[in-house]
């Protein structure tokens, strides 16, 4: 599959948080969310095979729209945060305590954590984790709510970044060009933006550097 055609089977979904989404679904053999939230209906009704949380921040994390994504089979995987909650609420939810530096194999699916955090509300110390991703012969990072870090110099052959952006609490659009600098992805789609941050997009697709292509997926 070439990977113009792999971009088709991803979605971001729209969030009725203030805040903006960071949840992105891949909709193939496996159906894979990132970070879901107060998602609509309409973006409710594919069950999750596989959902991967980056941390406990309610912009990231509703166990309202786990409830409503989750099916026997569905493994979440999460920080420490997150699965006490599930723990605590939810004792037949399939949920697994990640850590960065792991790499898990899930049947088609492999799953490598790296650390997300920043200068400002995401502490290090918190344990919170961005996913690399290898599926369908393609390599994905989903950030997570993270700034410009050391250990994006371990991430390698990244067909497509999801970035956060929003300044400080994520990265600035100067920061997520230093990113994809570091990181050279195929294709860079950023994500948790609001439309009254459009400005740092276009910044964005003014300066990536020409060999990382720019997707701005409408939101679902």
């Amino acid at each position: 599959m070439e990977l113009l055609e792999f971009i088709k089977k991803i979605d971001w979904l729209e969030s009725s948080h203030p805040h903006g989404s960071a949840c992105i679904r891949i909709n193939s053999q496996k159906t894979i969310y990132f970070d879901p939230a107060h998602l609509s209906e309409e973006n409710l009704k594919k069950k999750a095979d596989i959902i991967l949380l980056s941390h406990s921040h309610e912009d990231h994390f509703s166990i309202k729209t786990l409830e409503k994504l989750v099916k026997p089979t569905t493994i979440i995987m999460c920080p420490y945060d997150c699965e006490e909650v599930l723990l605590h609420d939810h004792f037949d939810f399939n949920s697994y305590l990640v850590k960065s530096g792991e790499t898990i194999k899930l049947n088609s699916v492999q799953i490598d954590t790296l650390p997300a955090y920043s200068t400002s509300a995401h502490p290090d110390s918190a344990g919170w984790v961005g996913y690399v991703i290898e599926f369908d012969g393609f390599r994905i990072y989903h950030s997570g709510d993270s700034g410009v870090i050391p250990e994006m110099n371990t991430l390698n052959n990244i067909d497509i970044a999801f970035l956060t952006v929003r300044e400080p609490y994520m990265m600035s659009p100067e920061e997520v060009i230093q990113a994809v600098e570091i990181i050279k992805p195929k294709i860079l789609i950023p994500i948790h933006w609001i439309e009254e941050e459009k400005s740092s997009i276009e910044y964005i697709i003014e300066n990536t550097p020409k060999s990382t292509k720019v997707i701005i997926p409408e939101r679902k």
